[in-house]
């Protein structure tokens, strides 16, 4: 994420009030450098324009030409990636005309700025520092009619400036707002609804919305842990009770004094089966483990939402224990020595 440094005012959603100094400085990124990277954006856009076609293509191909199952499996791989690459298209050349016109808004705004300069000035007001100064609050009690009149006037003036400043900055926000969504859009990632919500942590922050995905992907990952598990156990019994079974036969054939060679091949097979049925266990006895650690750490990330929600705090991480420097004795290093 870019930082671009601005005034306090302006970093403030609500913060310009009527009396406040007005920003007039142009501090955001230029609308050339902008509109140069949507275009860039609609350029990959059309060259994704010619892998739908390639797709599409493919995914036509009739019968007379390509035939029988592997030909059908390639028309319907084709059909699926024709899908998702038209899907990325619309979705790179609606980034593309988004970041096209924030950039004509950000051109806009800065040629308001200026406009806004100049109007301040050529009506008197205080321009410094990239901002426009109110006129003073309030007027002597011996002040003439004049004096009043061009009093009254400069606050005229400040109010213009004010709306205008509003205006430019509201043009602007919805602009963001726009190229937001088409970021979003784009990603396939939509803001959390909650996203102003809070929970504070220490020196932490922690948003609602990253501890239920949080949540969510720890009590997945239990579920899928917990049918591997089962189904580990599964194959045991299953070779519990073919060993078993196999052990029942020998028994037989022992007592009905079969000839050796059949006895030896029966026990053979017992004895694989015993081998395989030693690996299962030990595949089952790790699966449980799993299965026990991702429902600890299901159980856990379901606390966390459970306190975040309720406002209780909410540990992060242990702070390791840090004395200030005057209470530690450190030696000057000669610096001589060090460097010869």
């Amino acid at each position: 994420m870019t930082r671009i440094a601005a005034d306090r005012l302006e970093t403030q959603q609500d913060g310009l009030q009527f009396g406040d100094p007005i920003g007039c400085g142009y501090h955001w990124t230029e609308p050339d450098e902008v509109d140069a990277y949507g275009d860039s954006v609609r350029r990959l856009a059309a060259k994704v324009e010619l892998a739908v076609d390639a797709f599409e293509r493919t995914a036509s191909l009739s019968e007379e030409v390509f035939s029988g199952d592997a030909a059908d499996a390639l028309r319907a791989r084709a059909e699926r990636r024709h899908q998702e690459s038209a899907s990325v298209r619309d979705n790179l050349r609606g980034l593309g005309r988004a970041i096209n016109a924030y950039s004509d808004v950000l051109r806009r705004h800065r040629e308001g700025l200026e406009q806004l300069r100049a109007f301040a000035e050529s009506r008197g007001l205080e321009v410094r520092g990239h901002r426009i100064w109110p006129p003073i609050e309030t007027l002597p009690g011996d002040a003439t009619q004049k004096q009043a009149d061009a009093w009254e006037a400069d606050w005229k003036a400040y109010q213009a400036c004010f709306e205008t400043k509003i205006e430019l900055r509201d043009a602007r926000r919805a602009s963001t707002r726009e190229l937001v969504k088409a970021l979003a859009e784009y990603a396939g990632v939509h803001p959390d609804k909650d996203h102003k919500k809070l929970v504070a942590a220490d020196a932490n922050r922690v948003r609602f919305g990253e501890l239920r995905r949080e949540a969510a992907e720890e009590a997945m990952e239990a579920v899928e842990a917990n049918d591997a598990a089962q189904a580990a156990q599964r194959t045991v019994d299953g070779l519990k009770r073919r060993e078993q079974a196999v052990l029942d036969d020998l028994e037989r054939m022992v007592l009905a004094e079969r000839p050796p060679e059949e006895i030896q091949a029966q026990a053979t097979k017992v004895a694989a089966i015993h081998r395989e049925l030693t690996e299962a266990r030990v595949e089952a006895r790790e699966a449980e483990a799993v299965a026990e650690r991702e429902q600890a750490q299901a159980n856990r990330a379901a606390r966390n939402l459970e306190a975040a929600e309720e406002g209780r705090p909410r540990i992060v991480a242990e702070r390791a224990d840090w004395r200030p420097g005057a209470e530690q004795s450190f030696e000057p290093v000669d610096l001589k020595d060090r460097l010869g």
